[in-house]
This record gives structure tokens, sequence and C-alpha cells, in this order.
């Protein structure tokens, strides 16, 4: 549908930071840009108020979403618990997981082909199809309201300090023990695994933002 293929397209302009944080998105213009009716721009919009990626404000107007360090820090928390629990539960249920070895497996060819945005859609892929064979659909609800702005948001902010492959690479590695601790039928042993890998990536992004957001030494000479 129209409102979804715009949806689509402007939140590929988030992710590839295209769009910045806090940057304003006037229905009119949108439509002009696109071709398309104002009413169609409004619907894409409420999709994408919805995942988290925009903020509406007064009138027909919104804002690319834009979250304050503190709050990132606050996210983890939160993501922490939701995704130990998400773990614990998954270990318990011992379901089907070869859609998870296939994401891993999508990633490691992102990494081969130096595609950041490619490696990080199939990152936030593999953790909410994680939670979503938790067959709790509270908890999925949550943990995506949650994960998809924080994604976007993250990279957007750290892209640029995110080095080369092997910060990639050591991503896999950090999925693959997930699933090893799953199917190692220990449910506290996953959700504390979970929670040190998730933990880890949150002080390594604070570090990276900490890093970009550093003003520059000017030679005063």
């Amino acid at each position: 549908m129209i409102k979804e293929n715009i949806a689509s397209q402007i939140r590929h302009e988030i992710v590839a930071g295209t769009l910045a944080p806090g940057e304003q998105l006037v229905e009119g213009k949108w439509a002009v840009k696109l071709g398309v009716a104002q009413a169609s721009i409004r619907a894409a919009l409420n999709i994408l108020e919805s995942e988290g990626f925009v903020e509406r404000g007064n009138g027909r107007s919104a804002r690319v979403t834009q979250i304050p360090m503190e709050d990132i820090r606050h996210s983890f928390e939160v993501r922490i618990a939701l995704e130990s629990l998400a773990a614990r539960l998954v270990t318990e249920i011992q379901p089907d997981l070869s859609d998870l070895e296939q994401i891993v497996s999508d990633m490691r060819s992102a990494v081969s082909r130096r595609n950041l945005q490619a490696f990080y859609e199939r990152d936030l892929r593999f953790h909410m199809t994680l939670c979503e064979k938790a067959g709790n659909p509270v908890l999925t609800q949550m943990l995506r309201r949650l994960l998809v702005p924080l994604f976007a948001f993250v990279i957007i902010r750290t892209h640029e300090k995110m080095g080369g492959p092997e910060r990639w690479t050591r991503s896999i590695g950090q999925h693959e023990r997930i699933l090893a601790a799953i199917r190692g039928r220990n449910p506290a042993k996953a959700a504390a695994e979970v929670a040190g890998i998730i933990g880890y990536f949150s002080t390594d992004i604070n570090e990276l933002t900490r890093k970009k957001s550093r003003p520059v030494k000017r030679d005063s000479r």
C-alpha cells in the first residue's frame, strides 16, 4: 500500500542518516517531494510514530526521534531486562532456531560486503525474532517499540566511529553465543548471556557516542 511504501522510504532515510535526529518532517513538503496526497504522508508518519521512529508535535508535522544520552542508558537497562526474559522463555520452550541461524549467516554476508546498514537491519531482526519466539505478545510489543528507534538512533549517532569489520565480526560471535546458550537448555545461563552481551554493547555505544560528541581540537598556531 502507498502509506507502507512511504513509511519504508522515510524509515530508510532515518536509518541511513539522511534524516537527522530532531529533523522536522512536514507533511506538505513530503507530499510534494514524493508526488502523493498529503493524507498518505500523514498515514505513513502515523506508522513511523507507532514504531518510535518519529515524534508528533502540534499541527501537521513530526520530527525524527531524538533520544537524549541519559535516555539511551535507561533504554539499555530496560532492554537488558526484556531480552533476558525473552531468552529465558525461549530456552524453556526450545523452538526451532533455524531462522535465527540464517539471520546470523546474513549478518556475516553483510560484513563481507561491508554493508553496515544491512548488518544492523539483520541484527535488529535477530533480536526481534528471538523475542517473538518467547510467545509473549506484550513482551514483543514493548521490545519492538524500544529497539527500533534505539537501533536507528544509535546507528545514526555512532556509525562514523564503528571502525573496521572486526567490530561486526565480534558481534556475530556474540549472537552465536546467545544461540549456544539457548540450546544448552539452562534458562538462567541463557538470560545471563544475553544480559552480559547487551551490557557490553551498551558500554561500547556509550563510549562511541561520547567520542562523537567531543569537540575537535583545533591547532591554535
